[in-house]
C-alpha cells in the first residue's frame, strides 16, 4: 500500500494545492476456484494490501479530473453525451458516474491523483480495483458513505462491460469491494451469493510474478469454458452447474459422449475444484491451517493436469508452472497454485511465518526483488485513510 503521504504530496504537484482526503482501494486474490465462476460455479477471493492510494478534494461544477502517475492526465464532465473509448480509464469513470445516477445515487466532481503499487501482469485486477476506487469517492463525498460493497460490485462490473469493453463477471469486483475472505457461489452469476469471512490462518502470503506475458493468449482462455460448455451440453445443460457431479461421474468414461477428452479432464477439474472451494471456506472459518493447505495442493495439482492452464502448450520456461515447481521444495510445511487465469502471470504462495524468510531469498534469487511480493489480507473493502498518514 502506497502511504497517504505519498498520495497527498502527488497531488500538491498535479493540482498545486493540499488534498482533503486519501482514498485506498485494493487488488484482490483469488485463493481457491480457477475457471468455475464462467460455468456458474464456486469461489474463494480475498483482499490484499496492494492496490491504487488516490488523494483527493472535492469540487462543486460536475467536472472530474483525474492524475494517474505514468498516464496522461484527463478531465470529465459529468453528463458529457459523448462516449469516451473502450478500454480507457475515462470510459470508467463515465460508467460509474452514469450507472450510480441510474441506480438513484448523487454524484458530483472531484480532483484525484493516483499511485499504484499493483504488479504489471499479476493478476491482482487493477481495472476493478479502480472501478471500487471511484465508487468508494462518489459515496463518500456525496452519498454518505452508503454504497454496500456488493452494490459497488455490480457497479464496477458494468462499468467494466458496457463502457470499458471488457466482459467479465462479478469476482473480479466483489474482490475489490469486500474485505478479508469471499466465499461466492454463482449459481445465479448476476446475484452470486457472497459470505464474507476474516482470514486469521497462521499463514504468509507471497505473490510471485513470472517473466511471461497474457499477451496473445485469448484463444488459450476462450477454449477452458467453451470446452466445460461442451460437456454440459452433451449431457443436456447449459452449464456444468446445470450437471450433478454424479451426473457427471457416471458419464464421463462414455466413449459415446462426444467431447474430447480434455474437455472430461477440465470438468472433472471444475466439479473438484467446487470441493476445493467448500474445504478452503470451511478451514478458514474454522482455522484448519492444514485442511485449507491441502485445497491448496489439490487445486494446484488439478490445474496442472486436469485444466492445462499452467503453462502456454510447449513453454516450460518462465511459466508459472516453472515458478510453483521452483517454489515447492521451499515450501515443505505451506503451498502454491498458479492464481488467475493461468498460462501466464503470477503464482500465489502461502509459507508458515519461520519458512518465510528462506523461501523469500529463494524466490528473489530466482526471480529478482521486484517479483516477490510478502502482501496481507485486508479485513476492510477500500477506505478512506489519514491524510496525515
Amino acid at each position: 500500500m502506497i502511504a497517504a503521504k505519498e498520495a497527498t504530496r502527488y497531488f500538491e504537484k498535479e493540482f498545486a494545492t493540499p488534498a482533503s482526503y486519501v482514498f485506498f482501494s485494493h487488488g484482490r486474490l483469488e485463493l481457491l476456484g480457477n475457471h468455475t465462476d464462467h460455468n456458474h460455479g464456486l469461489c474463494l477471493v480475498s483482499s490484499v494490501d496492494l492496490g491504487v492510494t488516490a488523494a483527493v478534494n472535492k469540487r462543486e461544477d460536475g467536472i472530474i479530473r483525474v492524475s494517474s502517475e505514468g498516464y496522461r492526465p484527463f478531465t470529465f464532465e459529468i453528463g458529457q453525451k459523448r462516449k469516451a473509448p473502450a478500454s480507457t480509464t475515462v470510459a470508467l469513470i463515465q460508467g460509474i458516474t452514469e450507472l450510480m445516477q441510474e441506480a438513484g445515487y448523487k454524484v458530483g466532481g472531484f480532483d484525484c491523483a493516483m499511485k499504484s503499487d499493483i504488479p504489471s501482469g499479476s493478476g491482482i485486477s487493477s481495472s476493478a480495483c479502480v472501478e471500487s476506487l471511484f465508487v468508494k469517492i462518489l459515496s463518500y463525498l456525496y452519498n454518505d458513505d452508503k454504497v454496500p460493497p456488493l452494490e459497488m460490485a455490480k457497479l464496477g462490473q458494468r462499468a467494466e462491460n458496457e463502457y470499458f469493453g471488457k466482459p467479465s463477471g462479478l469476482l473480479d469486483q466483489v474482490g475489490t469491494s469486500y474485505g478479508g475472505v469471499a466465499f461466492l457461489d454463482f449459481l445465479d452469476p448476476k446475484n452470486p451469493t457472497i459470505s464474507p469471512v476474516e482470514f486469521a490462518l497462521p499463514l504468509d502470503v507471497i505473490l510471485v510474478s513470472t517473466p511471461s506475458s497474457h499477451a496473445g493468449l485469448n484463444d488459450l482462455y476462450a477454449a477452458i469454458p467453451q470446452d466445460m460448455y461442451s460437456v454440459a451440453k452433451a449431457l443436456g445443460g447449459t452449464t456444468l452447474r446445470d450437471i450433478k457431479k454424479q451426473e457427471f461421474l457416471a458419464q464421463v468414461g462414455n466413449p459415446n459422449l462426444q467431447v474430447s477428452e480434455i474437455a472430461k479432464l477440465r470438468a472433472t477439474h471444475y466439479y473438484d475444484e467446487n470441493d476445493r472451494v467448500i474445504q478452503g471456506y470451511e478451514a478458514v472459518k474454522g482455522g484448519n491451517t492444514l485442511a485449507f493447505l491441502q485445497a491448496v495442493k489439490g487445486s494446484a495439482f488439478s490445474m496442472q493436469h486436469y485444466l492445462f492452464n499452467t503453462m502456454i502448450p510447449g513453454q516450460y520456461r518462465n511459466s508459472p508452472q516453472e515458478a510453483v515447481d521452483f517454489a515447492s521444495p521451499y515450501l515443505p510445511n505451506g503451498a502454491c497454485r498458479v492464481m488467475g487465469g493461468g498460462f501466464a502471470g503470477s503464482i500465489l504462495c502461502f509459507s508458515k511465518p519461520e519458512e518465510t524468510p528462506g523461501f523469500l531469498a529463494h524466490m528473489k534469487k530466482g526471480y529478482g526483488e521486484k517479483a516477490v511480493h510478502q502482501v496481507r489480507i485486508l479485513p476492510d473493502g477500500p477506505t478512506v485513510l489519514d491524510v496525515r498518514e
